[in-house]
């Protein structure tokens, strides 16, 4: 059971101060909507031994959910190391181990079937903790080349001892017993962004890349195919920034310098989404579809959230009150009109 050593601070947040609407001088940290995107509101109270602080000047890199727990998120910060809610975003906390508590964190993942096993990225270094946090190991992975670093997370959600690690040089790793040892399985010529375990088979996976589209295999890793012939007619697809996915991996949705694409055969062929912004002309890094629905998609970019309850046949527009990338994007499994967005100052 997750206990939490500020109750005392969190009542606080039953006060109010959980949530407050955008009319401060502060847009980043983390945007929160209960209706689908018709109204939001920013989420930066933090608590911490030494009094409340504030999420609102904070670059959001990365949103995790715990897929046991609605209620559990943790952000990655680009300056600011790693926060985590246990109040579905209305507060937010620190790690105990002071390496956490700064820098860019790049990705998080929590293992599907036990809560308080949690992988983060930052730096060079794959961190681990099997205790929801009380304390982590930091040499699970340590990258000793200069300049290359831990970018990307995936646990298999069958066999949880495997767990895979994409780097920014293009490599991808596997391991095979929790992260005790690694093996690279492939490698592509840029950064690995994405890794994406098909939630009908574990041993599918596709992987994307910054500027070399997908690499996927059918049987854990052991073979790989590039996909490059099904991306030809989509200007720029190739520069993959994300991979979602259904429930039931019936649906795949991509988001590329195209725009979003989607397939229904885990990546062997891909379709457009239809946007109200022709392609390439917006670049979408927040998106998402929701679980069990494959027709009600959201994506944000700039100041504008979208959302289609179609598949993008139509779609309907808000504002969001910031001046910041929306660069991260979760839907709550539990009720899909629950939406969480990271934002980010995304250097031009």
């Amino acid at each position: 059971m997750r206990t939490s050593f500020f109750l005392l601070l969190a009542s606080i947040a039953l006060l109010g101060l959980g949530c407050s609407n955008t009319s401060s001088q502060t847009d980043a940290g983390v945007f929160i909507t209960a209706n689908g995107g018709d109204d939001w509101e920013q989420s930066a109270l933090v608590l911490t031994s030494q009094g409340v602080g504030t999420l609102a000047s904070t670059d959001v890199a990365t949103l995790e959910m715990d897929p046991q727990d609605a209620f559990v998120l943790y952000a990655g910060t680009l300056k600011r190391g790693l926060l985590y809610s246990e109040d579905a975003g209305q507060s937010w906390m620190r790690p105990r181990l002071e390496a956490l508590k700064e820098g860019y964190i790049r990705d998080v993942e929590v293992d599907a079937t036990a809560v308080c096993t949690v992988y983060v990225a930052k730096d060079q270094r794959l961190y681990k903790t099997t205790d929801c946090g009380r304390s982590f190991d930091s040499e699970v992975y340590l990258e000793t080349r200069t300049d290359v670093n831990v970018h990307r997370i995936a646990v298999d959600w069958y066999n949880p001892k495997i767990v895979w690690i994409g780097l920014t040089n293009g490599d991808l790793l596997k391991s095979e017993d929790g992260g005790e040892t690694w093996r690279t399985v492939v490698s592509c010529d840029t950064a690995i962004t994405d890794i994406f375990v098909s939630n009908a088979d574990s041993r599918v996976l596709l992987v994307s890349s910054e500027k070399d589209g997908f690499l996927k295999t059918t049987d854990g890793g052991a073979t790989w195919i590039k996909i490059e012939g099904a991306l030809k007619d989509y200007t720029n697809a190739n520069r993959v920034y994300g991979i979602a996915q259904t429930k039931d991996a019936g649906t795949v949705i991509a988001s590329t310098s195209y725009g979003l694409l989607r397939s229904h055969d885990m990546g062997d062929t891909w379709e457009p989404v239809s946007l109200l912004t022709a392609a390439g002309e917006v670049s979408i890094r927040a998106f998402g579809v929701a679980p069990d629905d494959a027709n009600l998609l959201y994506y944000a970019s700039g100041s504008t959230f979208y959302r289609s309850q179609d598949g993008g046949s139509t779609w309907t527009t808000s504002k969001i009150q910031t001046t910041k990338t929306p660069y991260t994007l979760v839907i709550d499994p539990t009720d899909t009109s629950r939406v969480y967005l990271g934002m980010l100052q995304l250097d031009k």
